[in-house]
């Protein structure tokens, strides 16, 4: 049986939205580690809030983002997303539903251009604008975040829109974004390989239709 679109939480496409759909091979340079993680984000012309927060799992080879919680634009929930780098897939999970959906990461590629935090590893986090076509980046030095030595960088994208990044000196991810409309941030970050049992689908879950779940995110026909 296919699953249908409406039956996604509000909080399951508010995630989709957020995240970066080109899954990188994971940078060398980069440390696994396990981190807290809270997300605001504004949207619309009315200015409504969300926020959101849940924990972050990054492996040499995989990354994991659990979301455990959604105030101010819907009903609360959760979602899990565990993307793969060698493969360039992504997982994203309903623990409520006990559905997944599953995708290659130019499915979602350019849908929700220039909006929210780019969770992600950086290709170069000595140059965090690599790859960025038309971006220009300034370093405004060191700056400390939640107890950590980072690097402060404005980031000017094509189209003017100007953002901020904080890249963690150790562990060399961005721990901190904050856009016109959006904020993401990392504490309580414990360095070390997380258990690879937290990068699997659990038993249970059904696969969904993933042709329906893109036609109903396009937008309408004009």
């Amino acid at each position: 049986m296919k699953l249908r679109i409406s039956a996604i939480p509000a909080i399951v496409v508010a995630f989709l939205l957020l995240l970066p759909w080109a899954a990188a091979q994971m940078p060398p340079q980069m440390t696994p580690f396990t981190a807290d993680m809270q997300f605001t984000s504004t949207h619309g012309r009315g200015g409504s809030t969300r926020e959101a927060n849940g924990k972050i799992y990054m492996a040499h080879e995989h990354m994991r983002m659990d979301m455990t919680g959604m105030q101010g634009g819907g009903p609360g929930g959760g979602v899990i997303m565990i993307t793969n780098f060698a493969t360039k897939t992504s997982d994203t999970l309903m623990p409520a539903q006990h559905m997944y959906m599953e995708f290659k990461a130019d499915q979602m590629q350019g849908r929700r251009p220039g909006m929210g935090p780019n969770i992600k590893p950086l290709a170069d986090p000595t140059n965090p604008c690599s790859g960025m076509e038309g971006a220009t980046c300034k370093n405004l030095g060191t700056e400390q975040v939640n107890g950590r030595s980072c690097d402060h960088w404005q980031i000017t994208d094509k189209n003017g829109k100007v953002s901020n990044l904080w890249i963690d000196q150790k562990i060399h991810f961005p721990i901190k974004t904050v856009s016109e409309d959006s904020t993401w941030e990392l504490s309580n970050i414990k360095e070390g390989e997380p258990a690879a049992s937290l990068f699997e689908i659990p038993p249970g879950y059904q696969k969904m239709d993933m042709g329906s779940m893109m036609q109903g995110m396009r937008p309408p026909q004009q």
